[in-house]
């Protein structure tokens, strides 16, 4: 197969994902890569698209082993035609569980062969200076594993002329049962004497929670606690002080420090 063009197709509300998908695509060696940006609310992204030509890199951050439920529903929009597919779930060092096997699922039913998948390292949103997790990556390594994975999936496509004998791509995982159990009603702590009410929060915000006018409102039922707004907010002026975030956050820092390695699967 001669591919000549990425869709590097993503959810990525603090880049890392986004910033992984760019490397894979390097390595892909593809002339043209075209970004479909999931993470703003529908109305400011594109429309429902079908992808008939090049591949798709698909990826999405995990939450709690499952990926990030307004990712898998965005998703939805997106509609291959038997295009060949990588997809990839990020996750910030904890472990992935079902959130590979949940992306692929999402891929082939929306019409996609998919060829190759990884797990992937990301820094996780609740990562700060003073409880570290999984801080900084994807690293220069983890970055030089996703431009050699790229060029993985590359050479397991050269020469083919179609898809329909390729065996299919097995990942560890099973389907989730029921809706994703997140934290529910929550939104970040403002600190009104640090903000200089810029508006970066509510433009980087993926749901429309966050309001900007003479003071920073939120709508709690509306906040995934993806951490844009505080990863985004030049003056440190968001954060996520709840008890029960604050309880996962520690957590994650001292019993998540080990380092995990990418899982590639092909």
């Amino acid at each position: 197969m001669n591919i000549t063009t990425a869709h590097l197709i993503c959810y990525s509300p603090t880049r890392t994902t986004f910033t992984t998908l760019e490397h894979i695509a390097k390595g892909l060696g593809v002339a043209e890569t075209k970004p479909l940006d999931l993470t703003q609310p529908p109305e400011k992204t594109a429309p429902s698209v079908v992808i008939e030509e090049g591949i798709a890199v698909i990826g999405a951050p995990v939450y709690a082993g499952r990926i990030a439920p307004v990712a898998a529903e965005r998703l939805k929009a997106v509609r291959g035609a038997g295009t060949p597919a990588v997809i990839v779930a990020v996750y910030g060092n904890r472990h992935y569980d079902n959130a590979l096997f949940e992306l692929k699922t999402i891929a082939e039913n929306s019409g996609f062969k998919v060829v190759a998948a990884a797990a992937l390292l990301g820094e996780h949103s609740f990562s700060t200076q003073e409880k570290p997790i999984a801080q900084g990556r994807p690293d220069d390594k983890d970055k030089a594993a996703a431009v050699s994975f790229g060029a993985d999936v590359a050479d397991k496509l050269k020469g083919r002329s179609d898809l329909s004998d390729m065996a299919p791509v097995t990942v560890p995982g099973e389907l989730p049962e029921g809706p994703y159990a997140g934290p529910g009603n929550i939104a970040p702590d403002w600190k009104a004497s640090a903000c200089a009410l810029c508006g970066l929060c509510a433009q980087a915000c993926p749901t429309g929670t966050i309001t900007v006018d003479k003071a920073v409102t939120f709508d709690p039922s509306r906040c995934t606690v993806c951490c844009a707004c505080v990863k985004t907010c030049p003056k440190g002026a968001l954060a996520f002080n709840q008890p029960k975030i604050a309880h996962i956050a520690g957590v994650l820092h001292q019993n998540c420090r080990q380092r995990r390695e990418p899982e590639l699967f092909l």
